[in-house]
């Protein structure tokens, strides 16, 4: 024992005592010495009052000390930091405490580490206590990884996404059945499941009919190899109802790379897919009568035609109904009782189908139909005679019995048309020549009516020219800030002054200049002298902030690959700062490729430019992919504003809509505010930016002047606020 309390222990055994007997015990305490001094734990001795005899080399490493600094020196004074460590030795009346305890102890230097301390009493050969063993263990990784999963695990369970770990099992066909070992509060505040109802069951139990058996399935192939999956699904409560979440399930693998959990992380989205899916029925249905729209209808349109071009004995038939004298009916009732009108003969018009034709309302009182696999031509002349019989019968709208009819033009498959687009100008073509035969009769589309169609042709023809004869005139809009009724910018509009024809709708040429390919020179026309004007506006009347101007970009102008190139030079020749324009792009536009999309917007981003989501609500963009996007503002779509004073439901669309925008840090504009009702219902909404008629209608450059030039030409408007529509304060 003397050798092993030696504070400089030697390397070789002593030879003091050259009998065998003495050798040995020589040997042996040499060998016990060597395996102290090269345990992992730090090894104190001392005797009965607390003097160190003996330290290893590990516990002088560990509190930075030499052993020669610790030897003959009280444990105490190495050892106080540990709380309680009278308890192990107590000098004034030594009752040693013989056990193990935790706590700090202090290095040489003052920096603390974690210890497990265990302290045994050493005995000679007659049982009588002659030394204390102090061994001690560096806990200060296995402590930070406990306070870690303390803190990891409080984060999971009070966090407010739904945690779920699965544990693997060996030749598990569906992973989606396995074994779940942990869910935290959110899983049972969302689903109504106990953590103890929970574990040992499986994630089946929370899939119903509602769920997307194909979204399912492909989580299924992804786990089973192993790979990380994201997706959005249905799941069930415990009471039955069910909810949208936002999962993504990623394996866990051990040291060896095996995998040995699954662990899931759900964010509830149901607000916001209930939000999408009326936005998405807005985006294919029309909003008064429930039927689908014209982009629903072109899409079915360009199915069926698809499926005539596989099946030559496939036939159908295309309708355009166009309402007779329902102007007068609308002016003379009033406009609720032409909308309700409309929707009564929207309910008979799907009376007069079988399940798998379509009706459509394109707009106004315009309806389409689609008799789909139809035997012979006749039929769809028998259809058109069903319905004139069909709306022959009065309709009662509110106490007034109304009569009506329509004029219906006939378009059949076996017309040499290949393109949907032409079905459907061929069928309205048909139907003004019913309607100039006296109304109430119908047309089908023949050789005769191609003139027409030769016209549409020439008007082509003509827009080409026209673009390169600039018969194109900008009109502006002004947009207001509701709150002081100033101008902050105007919209620029194009407007082509025909030599012959004079003005021309741009409902008439946009569509034709899309087609055709001309919108990209027309657009590039338009922006360069939009950015022009600007300028000069901006140099001849001050402001802070200055003027902007809204200019729209088409789906084809967004698409083309040169469009960075095109809007740097044109700000570069007119001398119009970036962060003035704004560039106005539907949704529809966006969503057709929205990784270039992406790549686009953030390049026009880095110019400075602001970017307008153009006619939000019309498109069929997720609200997920919105989030996604660096847009500045949102506009809302006239459909919307026009019923915000009559309709409770689109009242609280244009809330969340607003709401939503503000959450990504966007402005909003609304578009078509055409009465003091509609205003009042925004500025109680708080939105920020109108345009529409109520406040002026696209002007030429000399008018738009003279409304910068009154400064704030629309304050009488911000500042009144009529009481009679109260649905913003009722809601």
């Amino acid at each position: 024992m003397a050798k092993l309390i030696d504070p400089e222990p030697s390397n070789q055994p002593a030879a003091t005592d050259p009998s065998p007997a003495s050798a040995l015990i020589q040997e042996s305490e040499w060998l016990l010495q060597t395996v102290v001094e090269n345990l992992s734990d730090g090894v104190v001795i001392t005797d009965l009052q607390d003097q160190v005899l003996y330290v290893n080399s590990r516990l002088a490493k560990l509190v930075g000390c030499s052993a020669a600094e610790m030897v003959g020196k009280p444990a105490h004074d190495f050892f106080h930091e540990i709380e309680g460590w009278r308890d192990f030795q107590d000098a004034a009346e030594p009752q040693p405490f013989y056990g193990w305890k935790e706590g700090q102890l202090r290095r040489k230097d003052g920096r603390k580490f974690w210890a497990e301390v265990n302290v045994t009493q050493l005995e000679d050969a007659a049982g009588s206590a002659t030394a204390t063993l102090i061994t001690v263990k560096d806990i200060t990784e296995r402590k930070w990884l406990e306070e870690y999963l303390r803190l990891l695990e409080s984060v999971v369970v009070n966090a407010n996404e739904i945690v779920m770990i699965s544990q693997t099992e060996e030749a598990v066909a569906d992973p989606l059945s396995l074994r779940i070992i942990y869910v935290n509060d959110a899983f049972s505040r969302t689903t109504g499941y106990s953590s103890g109802e929970a574990i040992g069951k499986s994630a089946l139990v929370l899939l119903g009919e509602k769920t997307s058996m194909a979204e399912v399935n492909r989580i299924r192939t992804a786990l089973r190899s192993y790979q990380p999956v994201r997706a959005e699904v249905v799941l069930y409560r415990k009471n039955g109802t069910h909810f949208w979440v936002d999962v993504n399930m990623v394996p866990i693998r051990n040291e060896q790379g095996q995998v040995t959990h699954f662990v899931s992380v759900m964010r509830e989205v149901t607000e916001r897919k209930i939000v999408e899916e009326q936005l998405r029925r807005n985006a294919f249905h029309d909003s008064l009568t429930g039927l689908p729209n014209r982009l629903l209808f072109m899409e079915r349109l360009t199915q069926t035609v698809e499926r005539a071009h596989e099946d030559e004995s496939y036939q159908f038939a295309l309708l355009f109904l166009d309402l007779d004298r329902f102007k007068v009916i609308n002016d003379s009732l009033g406009h609720m009782l032409g909308d309700q009108l409309l929707v009564a003969i929207a309910r008979r018009l799907e009376g007069c189908l079988k399940q798998e034709d379509m009706v459509a309302r394109l707009g106004g009182d315009e309806f389409t139909i689609l008799l789909e696999n139809i035997q012979q031509d006749s039929d769809a002349e028998k259809i058109a005679e069903r319905v004139q019989q069909a709306l022959s019968a009065p309709f009662n709208l509110s106490g007034h019995e109304v009569f009506t009819s329509a004029s219906i033009g006939i378009t059949l498959s076996s017309t040499e048309f290949d393109r949907p687009e032409d079905l459907l100008r061929g069928a309205d073509i048909a139907m003004y020549r019913a309607k100039a035969q006296g109304k109430a009769c119908h047309e089908v589309f023949d050789t005769d009516m191609h003139t027409h169609v030769v016209a549409l042709m020439q008007l082509e023809n003509d827009l080409r020219k026209a673009v390169e004869r600039q018969e194109f005139e900008l009109y502006y809009q002004p947009i207001i800030e509701l709150a002081n009724g100033r101008i902050t910018g105007f919209e620029a509009l194009v407007r082509w002054q025909h030599p012959e024809q004079g003005t021309i709708s741009p409902a008439k040429f946009v569509p034709i200049a899309e087609e055709t390919g001309l919108v990209i020179p027309l657009g590039q026309w338009v922006l360069r002298e939009a950015c022009r004007q600007l300028k000069q506006w901006q140099d001849q009347f001050a402001s802070e902030p200055p003027l902007s101007v809204s200019v729209n970009l088409s789906s084809r102008q967004f698409s083309q690959p040169y469009l960075i190139d095109q809007v740097r030079k044109i700000l570069a020749e007119t001398g119009v700062d970036a962060r003035c324009l704004k560039l106005e792009i539907t949704e529809s536009a966006i969503m057709e490729n929205t990784k270039f999309a992406m790549d686009m917007l953030l390049q026009l981003k880095a110019m400075g430019i602001q970017l307008s989501v153009d006619d939000f609500g019309t498109g069929y963009s997720s609200l997920g992919y919105l989030y996604r996007f660096p847009m500045d503002v949102l506009k809302i779509d006239q459909s919307f504003i026009s019923r915000v004073d009559v309709d409770g439901e689109k009242l609280e669309l244009v809330r969340t809509i607003i709401t939503l925008a503000w959450n990504l840090g966007m402005d909003v504009v609304a578009e078509g505010v055409e009465t003091m009702k509609q205003l009042t219902q925004l500025k109680a909404l708080k939105c920020e930016y109108a345009q529409g008629f109520l406040f002026s209608e696209p002007v030429p450059q000399r008018d738009a002047e003279k409304l910068i030039v009154q400064s704030q030409p629309f304050l009488h408007l911000s500042q009144t606020l009529p009481t009679s529509s109260r649905l913003a304060e009722d809601a």
